[in-house]
């Protein structure tokens, strides 16, 4: 009997082959995500191990203004602290390039913690002018070991030999200051060379301005950071903290995070929507089998035996998905790990493939889908062998709400108002294709308003709160006359200064380390915008914060909070909340050139100076300036938002691919609905052709009902896609960035035109069903 089950299986199947076809490859696609993300996820995290472990990495850092380097053996005495280390950090110009490109220049030698490893090359020896740069920068600029790069030390060019290409896991990902997102290795990499070569090109033998720690077994952070920061208070401590909160450790750590997340998330999606295609299909399949369920039940098969054989048609469909889902997923793994690796600069390292994953997913597939079809199945239960060979009762005929609805039938033709009728006479059917094309609008409009997040949370800084052609940078605060007097040229539209210094804001909620940028009040260079779109200004006294901050803090405008300026003298003031901001990118607030004179020691100097002019001054200046030892860099804000364009381009097309997920999802409800539709009323549609209808107005039965179907599923997908939204935002967010709630009309638009694709070419499909049908023979045939 078994036997005879599964031969009858196999071939109720194949009448249904297209419903299931589509459901596993739904399934498969959910799966496959599933697979490439945890296997990313695993890569990902074994590059990170595997690269402390080779850099022997340090567990915390401190970074001063200037220290003997004796000041090491003393740290060292602190309980917990095994070992601590020296050493010098510089950002320089290097010269030769027409963009100004930089090098974080850091001190290592032999022995000594966070050892650069190098993919090609030798590491530099002590006291020569050697250098090891970063893999970012090597590729970008086709730079080799034995060439020469000339770098800018207090004006003066020094020639050093590149002799590695290699870098640390605190410089995996490099970026100039938190208003920047992504890395351009391009104009800004690490580089490493000797401590005494170091010392002696900035004149600073014996001195320190980083401190790299290694604690004691069974130590931690919390323990020493208290006493750390009180030995180095005197030498000018700007900021001290564990690994795990270094910039490029904790953006991997996120990284990792989020991709962890996504693998939980994505399977279930794509397993609903199979879920409702496989209900669709099942139900109507169990209803038509009642006299066949009847006849099993009347020869004695047990009706768990015969709920087993229905359930199997899920078991099917939910293991062929997992498989070919988690086989696909593992040959796209490798490549997009491959993308994470040179993003982030780590090493080339393949985690061993998981069949635990592959597994998983059949294992998980298979029993989402069994259940799915135990659940339709359980309708046999309530029926006896007689009451199942009798044909069910005729439906309802009582009008739905719609049709109660005063003029709302003359809407329609009257293949219209059959197509409404037989969904209001199918009403599990039809909530299941609702549901299942609102969660298909739902992931389409959260794909494509990606796009939109882009300009938001990237160019709406570089091009709406960043309003200069220019942006000249001193390595240190220098008198806001003499800077302007520097870049004096009489094409320079607009010049203004700016200050950034960093801080820790302090309020009841919560405390976060961000920089202070002083600007002028009528400053129209660096212009700053509220939540609703109008203009912020910094008052003479307070702060202007972000709206990101804020709720970090637990503050709100007119709140008062505490901001620590730790140097070049540690100072705490009680500051005023004056105003919140809508910022999405880097962690900067804002004050005027008085307010931040009197929280902290900078007073009449600037940073940086922001310029309104033509690009050729641009050049004009990085040639007066090339021997300024005060100048770190010369940037064009154009150049910058090229880069970001050049970036989010390929960022673009891969989201408008995954967008089509969401069309080939909704296409699957509908058509797999329209389906079903079609086949229920074929006698009624042949009977339209014998009275004279064409194939194309007889499509109005199920085009129409096709219609509602993705109307009412749009109207319950807006606001799923808005709360996915915002649940994207909440779990996305870091102290670097926020993510704003990026739902937009426009998307939401786009959304509503995919889904109306989709219904079209359902329609499509169905039309050729209708013109093959053949009015006569059906009308033969008995009910």
């Amino acid at each position: 009997m078994t036997k005879l089950l599964l031969r009858k299986m196999i071939r109720d199947m194949k009448r249904s082959m297209t419903a299931y076809i589509l459901c596993i490859l739904i399934v498969a696609i959910g799966f496959c995500g599933f697979t490439v993300l945890e296997l990313c996820y695993d890569n990902l995290a074994e590059s990170r191990d595997m690269f402390f472990s080779q850099s022997e990495f340090c567990d915390g850092f401190a970074q001063v203004t200037d220290s003997p380097v004796s000041e090491a053996g003393i740290l060292k005495m602190i309980p917990g602290i095994d070992s601590v280390q020296a050493r010098l950090v510089k950002d320089t110009r290097v010269y030769g390039y027409e963009e100004d490109v930089e090098l974080h220049l850091v001190s290592w030698s032999e022995g000594e913690m966070n050892r650069p490893v190098l993919s090609r090359g030798t590491l530099p020896e002590e006291g020569k002018k050697e250098i090891v740069i970063g893999d970012g920068i090597a590729k970008a600029r086709n730079l080799n070991p034995g060439d020469t790069m000339e770098i800018v030390v207090e004006g003066k060019r020094i020639p050093m030999e590149i002799t590695g290409i290699g870098l640390t896991p605190e410089n995996i990902y490099m970026i100039r200051n938190m208003n920047e997102l992504y890395p351009s290795p391009a104009v800004y990499d690490a580089a490493f060379t000797s401590y005494r070569t170091m010392a002696q090109m900035f004149g600073q033998e014996g001195h320190s301005n980083s401190f790299l720690f290694k604690l004691e077994p069974g130590s931690d952070w919390e323990a020493v950071k208290d006493r750390i920061e009180q030995a180095l208070k005197p030498y000018g401590l700007i900021s001290h903290y564990a690994r795990e909160d270094q910039l490029a450790v904790s953006m991997v750590d996120e990284e990792i995070k989020q991709l962890e997340k996504m693998s939980g998330v994505v399977p279930v999606l794509f397993l609903t929507v199979a879920g409702v295609i496989l209900y669709i299909t099942q139900s109507r399949m169990v209803e038509q089998q009642r006299t066949q369920i009847g006849t099993l039940m009347a020869i004695g098969i047990p009706l768990r035996k015969i709920r087993l054989h229905y359930m199997g048609f899920g078991a099917v469909t939910g293991l062929l998905g997992g498989l070919f889902g988690g086989l696909l997923g593992y040959a796209l793994a490798d490549p997009m790990a491959g993308f994470y690796r040179v993003y982030f600069n780590l090493p080339d390292v393949t985690a061993p493939l998981s069949v635990s994953y592959l597994l998983e997913g059949i294992l998980l597939a298979g029993i989402f889908c069994s259940g799915t079809s135990w659940i339709i199945a359980g309708v046999i239960g309530k029926m006896k062998p007689a009451q199942a060979l009798r044909p069910p009762s005729p439906k309802s005929a009582r009008q739905s709400f719609l049709e109660r609805i005063p003029g709302f039938l003359n809407l329609f033709t009257v293949p219209g108002v059959m197509a409404l009728r037989s969904l209001s006479r199918n009403r599990r059917r039809t909530a299941m294709s609702v549901a299942g094309i609102a969660f298909a609008y739902m992931i389409t409009a959260t794909l494509v308003s990606m796009n939109s997040l882009f300009d938001v949370f990237i160019f709406d800084y570089w091009e709406k709160t960043q309003r200069q052609d220019i942006m000249v940078q001193f390595e240190q605060p220098v008198l806001l006359e003499d800077a302007l007097e520097a870049v004096k040229h009489p094409q320079v539209e607009n010049a203004e200064g700016m200050l950034e210094f960093a801080v820790t804001l302090s309020g009841p909620g919560g405390k976060t380390d961000c920089t202070i940028q002083a600007i002028s009040p009528e400053a129209s260079l660096t212009r700053l915008y509220k939540e609703d779109g109008s203009r912020a200004y910094p008052e003479e006294e307070g702060i202007v914060i972000s709206e990101h901050m804020a709720n970090v803090m637990g503050v709100k405008k007119g709140s008062t909070i505490e901001v620590k300026v730790p140097y070049p003298k540690e100072r705490l003031s009680r500051v005023t909340v004056t105003d919140t901001i809508a910022q999405y990118m880097g962690s900067s607030a804002y004050m005027s050139f008085g307010g931040a004179g009197r929280i902290s020691d900078y007073r009449n100097v600037c940073t940086t100076v922001l310029l309104k002019a033509p690009l050729t001054v641009q050049e004009e200046l990085r040639v007066r300036l090339e021997d300024a030892a005060a100048v770190s860099g010369i940037q064009s804000r154009q150049d910058r938002l090229s880069q970001y364009r050049s970036m989010m381009g390929s960022m673009s097309a891969i989201m408008a691919s995954m967008s089509m997920l969401g069309v080939i999802i909704s296409f699957a409800v509908i058509y797999i609905s329209s389906l079903i539709s079609f086949e229920e009323l074929k006698r009624e549609l042949s009977t339209l052709m014998m009275l004279g209808l064409k194939s194309k107005e007889c499509l109005d039965v199920i085009s129409t009902g096709q219609w509602l179907l993705a109307a009412g599923a749009v109207l319950i997908g807006i606001p799923m896609s808005m709360g996915a939204s915002q649940l994207i935002s909440v779990s996305m967010a870091s102290d670097m960035y926020t993510i704003p709630s990026f739902i937009d009309g426009k998307a939401l638009l786009q959304a509503i035109g995919l889904t109306a694709v989709s219904v079209g070419f359902s329609s499509m499909m169905m039309l050729r069903k209708l013109k093959k049908i053949v009015p006569a023979d059906l009308l033969r045939e008995r009910e």
